[in-house]
């Protein structure tokens, strides 16, 4: 290995006492390489014995040779004259002191064998690693002058192993070391050694995270190895999903779960920074903001993102980030792409290309198929394929006259919004669609479109909702306690409907509405609910006074008097705090 000859260079040079700087940032790995690669390295062209500790937790320069010594009587086997030593002094103190002397005499004898066995140090080389992990500046500056000292006075070469930029000490850093080596690993030799350690990683696998690691420059072997980990129990468990694409899907997979943990543990972006870097920057894009500042602010993450997750998947950020495995269905969850029909297969690029030519040519005519279908279409699936048929002409993919990326634009522009479907259950397009269409103008007017579609699904559903709680409270009591307690509803709901179902409805279901209603607005800020539907209260609320007058006697009058009591008590209640919010407001 390169790094490792180059150092060697350095150490042999003698024109200059022995002591080499190892220079290299966090997770670069300086003691992987020293493990793996120098330390047998050094012991086979110098002859020499190498010691290799560090220095976390050395609270003192008697700390640091002690543990020098122990490495050296440990090598050398001396550990029995030592015992010898001690059992000389342990038994001349207890002739002659008594037993309260031997502890004296043992500490001074412990401390002059020790003193003995430091000086007799010679012919060896010191690796001491983590020298920016001392707590004491003074004790760092107390090492680099015993190692210089070592160097000029012994056959003892000594290689110091830190991050220079979390060093103070600059200039005993200039005067203690003759050479400095500034360590880093190529992202191929980064690559070379993860995989050693993951056997999941693939030769697949290992040139999609090369890829990645050198689109954002990460060289950070621990954040990586903690991204891979991540990526480990996912890989698992996507692996046993039937129909999935696979390698398309791994891929994608390991390439947001590298960014991520890229952002957050290499560069320190909090979580909740990542999350607005991804999901502004298209609109911060069309804004174009003059703000040197904010621009600035969000520039590595842009970097680090680019070309890879546009929509922020809050359960893979949740997982890297904060180690909560909240997924429950990943296909979903993370838009996994699926062996399904061929035209699903066309809205894939990386699936177009395992096609066969016949194949994709039939693709193309689905394409084009779907996009003039008339009815009953998913809003998603057909922006999707236009946005896919404007890539495809605009890389060259394919020619067409016909069908122009002005037509298709045109196309989404005039789509009417009853030609898709209305599904009962609302779609997750955010969860859906995590990564954005490749042409904005697509993405500006599917986002139209999609607004659209989901007024016509409110006003759908408020019509069903309104047929059904015309027909009876029974029909709409389970979505009105579940659904609609704390939610404003009332606006949508005409007042002719509300009395043609007072008047139809049976004395227990109107007695069991007044009872919704007398829970629903029982405590005190309910302006806050409840507004929307203020003059919706009033407008019924004297209908049922009315209605009263038109009833005249019966069981029902006793619940629609407290009924009519409730929605005058509500309504007075909210203009009252509207009124004094308006007046603090004011001052």
């Amino acid at each position: 290995m390169k790094q490792a000859d180059q150092i060697i260079e350095l150490l042999q040079d003698t024109s200059f006492p022995q002591v080499v700087l190892l220079d290299g940032a966090w997770g670069s790995g300086k003691t992987h390489f020293i493990k793996h690669y120098l330390r047998a390295k050094i012991e086979e062209l110098f002859g020499q014995k190498v010691y290799f500790f560090s220095l976390y937790g050395i609270s003192s320069i008697d700390d640091f040779r002690d543990k020098i010594i122990s490495l050296s009587l440990t090598d050398k086997e001396e550990a029995s004259v030592f015992a010898k030593y001690f059992s000389k002094a342990i038994d001349g103190a207890a002739q002659n002191l008594g037993e309260r002397g031997i502890g004296a005499v043992l500490s001074g004898a412990a401390g002059a064998y020790k003193y003995k066995l430091y000086g007799e140090l010679d012919d060896c080389i010191l690796i001491l690693d983590d020298l920016e992990r001392v707590a004491d500046e003074k004790l760092i500056k107390n090492i680099l002058g015993e190692s210089l000292s070592l160097a000029e006075s012994k056959n003892i070469k000594v290689v110091v192993v830190a991050n220079e930029d979390k060093l103070n000490c600059k200039n005993d850093i200039e005067k203690v070391f003759a050479d400095k080596y500034k360590f880093s690993f190529t992202h191929e030799e980064v690559v070379s050694i993860l995989k050693v350690e993951y056997e999941n990683l693939d030769d697949q696998l290992a040139n999609e995270l090369l890829l990645n690691i050198t689109a954002i420059n990460s060289k950070n072997i621990r954040v990586l190895k903690r991204a891979l980990s991540k990526f480990t129990r996912i890989q698992r468990e996507v692996s046993e999903i039937k129909n999935v694409v696979l390698d398309q899907a791994l891929s994608r997979i390991l390439s947001d779960i590298v960014r991520i943990c890229c952002a957050k543990f290499e560069h320190s972006f909090s979580k909740e920074k990542i999350i607005d870097a991804i999901d502004s920057r298209i609109i911060r894009q069309i804004k174009k903001s003059n703000d040197e500042a904010e621009i600035e602010g969000y520039k590595k993450l842009d970097a680090i993102f680019e070309g890879a997750i546009n929509r922020s998947n809050q359960k893979l950020l949740s997982y890297c980030c904060d180690g909560l495995y909240e997924f429950s269905n990943l296909e979903v969850e993370l838009n996994l792409p699926m062996r399904q029909t061929l035209l699903d297969a066309m809205q894939s690029i990386w699936v177009q290309n395992q096609l066969s030519e016949s194949d994709f040519k039939h693709g193309v005519q689905l394409l084009e198929e779907y996009i003039f279908s008339k009815n009953d279409i998913d809003i998603y699936k057909w922006f999707s394929t236009c946005d896919m048929y404007i890539y495809m002409q605009t890389n060259k993919v394919i020619e067409s006259t016909t069908y122009t990326k002005a037509t298709l634009l045109r196309l989404c522009d005039d789509i009417d919004v009853n030609q898709f479907k209305i599904t009962a259950v609302e779609d997750d397009f955010d969860q859906r669609r995590r990564i954005s269409f490749y042409n904005e103008e697509v993405d500006k007017r599917f986002n139209l479109k999609k607004a659209e579609l989901e007024t016509l699904k409110a006003s759908n559903k408020n019509s069903e909702f309104s047929q059904k709680f015309q027909a009876s409270w029974a029909s709409v009591k389970n979505e009105a306690h579940q659904n609609l307690m704390h939610t404003p509803f009332f606006q949508n709901l005409n007042v002719n409907i509300v009395k043609a179902a007072l008047q139809t409805w049976s004395n227990e279901e109107v007695f069991q509405f007044v009872r919704f209603i007398n829970e629903r607005y029982r405590f005190s800020n309910i302006d806050d609910y409840f507004q929307p539907e203020l003059e919706a209260l009033k407008t019924i609320s004297s209908m049922v006074g009315s209605l009263l007058k038109e009833i005249g006697f019966g069981l029902k009058v006793a619940s629609l008097s407290e009924l009519h009591e409730k929605l005058l008590e509500a309504h007075s209640k909210m203009e009252l705090n509207i009124s004094k919010k308006e007046q603090i407001a004011g001052q």
